[in-house]
């Protein structure tokens, strides 16, 4: 597995390890320590060190522990799900969608 491209083919648990991994990669660009992730975020200390060992985490943890990191705002561009889809009319929509023949019949 590639640890830095995520798509269709990646297990869940790769994106979990992926995700933990940048999590702790940001942690310590942060110089923070464990133990001071943990009580900046409000969780146990176990939290954290199971996440960064195991990469499992329940998602109101790992909130808290996003929103210590001031790192949040990740979850903007993450669930903005209709960026880049170019809305189109109804119209259109129908014709692009349109099916083609497939055969070519004579007159008769």
């Amino acid at each position: 597995m590639n640890m830095n491209k995520i798509n269709y083919f990646t297990s869940n648990e790769e994106v979990s390890k992926l995700l933990a991994s940048r999590i702790k990669n940001e942690r310590v660009a942060q110089r923070i320590k464990q133990e001071e992730l943990a009580d900046m975020a409000d969780v146990k200390i176990y939290v954290v060190r199971n996440f960064e060992q195991h990469a499992k985490i329940n998602l109101d943890n790992l909130i808290s522990l996003l929103r210590a990191l001031k790192k949040l705002n990740v979850f903007e561009e993450l669930f903005d799900f209709a960026k880049g889809r170019i809305e189109s009319d109804p119209f259109e929509y129908k014709q692009k969608n349109k099916k083609v023949k497939q055969r070519v019949y004579d007159e008769k």
